[in-house]
């Protein structure tokens, strides 16, 4: 089976292990980033899995409410650069709009809420992780 790739953004930090434990215990290789202008999906004019050979990531995950970006706004830019990461998902520690998950709809995001339910992360990673999906 091969490696997992996931690339995962939140500036809080016990959130970032938290999820960068759990995705690694499922066997992921996990490029975690506290700033999300660190991160390559920021960094980049184009693709930013093109920056490797490895290709895009299998999974990102965003935080909504970082400093100096929204991560609604970071994942459609991703999207737009041509990344083709099939499985994306948004968490938010407050409400977020209605029309922003609504621009995500269209890439399948995931929307979860903090506290992060870690059954419903855990169900959502199964139902993905199924060959075809």
């Amino acid at each position: 089976m091969p490696i997992l790739k996931a690339v995962v953004i939140d500036d809080e930090p016990v959130v970032l292990a938290v999820l960068r434990r759990v995705l690694q215990r499922r066997g992921y290789d996990v490029h975690s980033y506290e700033d999300p202008v660190d991160s390559p999906l920021h960094k980049s004019t184009g693709c930013p899995c093109s920056l490797n050979d490895e290709g895009c990531p299998d999974l990102i995950i965003s935080d909504f409410n970082m400093l100096g970006v929204n991560g609604v706004e970071l994942l459609e830019s991703t999207m737009k650069k041509g990344c083709r990461c099939r499985h994306l998902a948004l968490i938010s520690g407050r409400g977020i709009l209605e029309t922003d998950l609504m621009r995500l709809a269209k890439y399948g995001t995931r929307h979860f809420t903090k506290p992060l339910n870690l059954d419903d992360f855990n169900a959502w990673l199964d139902r993905i992780e199924r060959p075809g999906i």
